[in-house]
């Protein structure tokens, strides 16, 4: 009987340790109009993270028919074309039925019928009436960023363990968190998404960039740098803390998105340069003769810091432009990365109106 019992008991510690080592397997649907109503023929799903296609389906005048199957974790998908005619991003395909609705007004896929789609979307409304009280004048734009930075702080504290709050860290928490925050919501994470590599090089090389910004954040001091062109040394701070406000524009020739905002920063320069502050424009990634050229074509009258290449992205975390930068007379940083109506109420704060 002793032999029998033990027997037994052993066979159940074995039960036991095998069904912890299975993979905990979910079934998932997905359906609905994927907004491209002139499409018919078959469309892969991506897995965006492991490149991996992980069903096909087919469409019917931009409706997919449902599609079924089961993963071990939710994830993060792209639907492509068959014929590789289109794209659509971004797809999150949970346990239950995911349903497709079609795109927004930013040609985002609607998505509804699952927990995290449902949480996904209250996450955005409220992202979204933050944005349309401050522009209503109901919430100063310092109320709006408290209110922002904590939505997305508390969101992705409540995601740590899925691919939902690895996307919204490394989309939306990258461009307005503080990096303080952004490093702290980091050092919550699941360790397992270190397990894939393509993930863990972004998020090592992410972590690198923010803790670069994070020295160099509102309210630091600037990191003086120098640049090189034609056999002279420009120095930042033969700009910055000189006893002027400083508005520092990141920029390129060949960034369109710069181009555009170039005729504001010289409306803000012909307006402001009596009042204490010079506009700054520091050429990144360009070639010192397009720089030059696009300086004549857009007829620039403010300084320019030509041929600073990756130095910028070295002192201040800068790897996306255009990205502007406001300093105090002794070089304190007041604002980064601020644009349009937001940089005009900024300065207008800072002068008066």
């Amino acid at each position: 009987m002793r032999i029998i019992t033990k027997d037994l008991a052993l066979l159940m510690t074995l039960l036991v340790i095998l069904v912890a080592c299975q993979k905990q397997y979910t079934n998932y649907c997905v359906e609905g109009n994927i907004g491209k109503p002139d499409y018919t023929g078959a469309v892969h799903i991506i897995d965006l993270l492991t490149t991996d296609t992980i069903a096909k389906a087919q469409v019917e005048n931009g409706v997919m028919q449902p599609v079924k199957g089961r993963l071990t974790d939710m994830c993060i998908c792209m639907i492509e074309a068959d014929d590789n005619s289109f794209q659509r991003y971004t797809l999150y395909i949970d346990k239950g039925t995911t349903h497709m609705d079609g795109c927004d007004e930013d040609g985002k896929l609607r998505l509804s019928g699952t927990h995290i789609c449902d949480e996904l979307n209250r996450f955005n409304l409220a992202i979204k009436q933050n944005v349309e009280d401050l522009k209503s004048g109901k919430r100063s734009e310092e109320e709006a960023d408290s209110i922002g930075n904590k939505l997305i702080f508390d969101f992705i504290s409540h995601h740590t363990n899925d691919m939902l709050g690895v996307n919204i860290l490394t989309d939306i928490a990258v461009v307005s968190l503080p990096p303080e925050l952004w490093l702290e919501l980091l050092g919550k994470m699941n360790p397992k998404f270190n397990d894939n590599p393509r993930l863990a090089s972004f998020l090592s090389e992410t972590k690198a960039k923010m803790e670069i910004c994070a020295q160099t954040w509102i309210g630091k001091q600037f990191v003086d740098f120098s640049v090189e062109y034609n056999g002279k040394k420009t120095h930042l701070s033969d700009f910055v803390g000189r006893g002027n406000y400083v508005l520092a524009d990141f920029w390129a020739s060949w960034c369109g998105p710069c181009r555009q905002q170039i005729p504001d920063l010289i409306a803000i320069h012909q307006q402001y340069q009596e009042k204490g502050l010079t506009v700054l424009g520091i050429a990144v990634r360009d070639e010192p003769e397009k720089t030059k050229q696009a300086i004549s074509e857009l007829d620039i009258p403010y300084p320019q810091i030509i041929n600073a290449q990756d130095t910028p992205s070295t002192f201040y975390g800068i790897d996306a432009i255009p990205h502007t930068i406001l300093f105090a007379p002794d070089g304190t940083i007041i604002a980064r990365n601020i644009y349009g109506t937001q940089l005009k109420t900024k300065l207008q704060d800072v002068f008066g109106k």
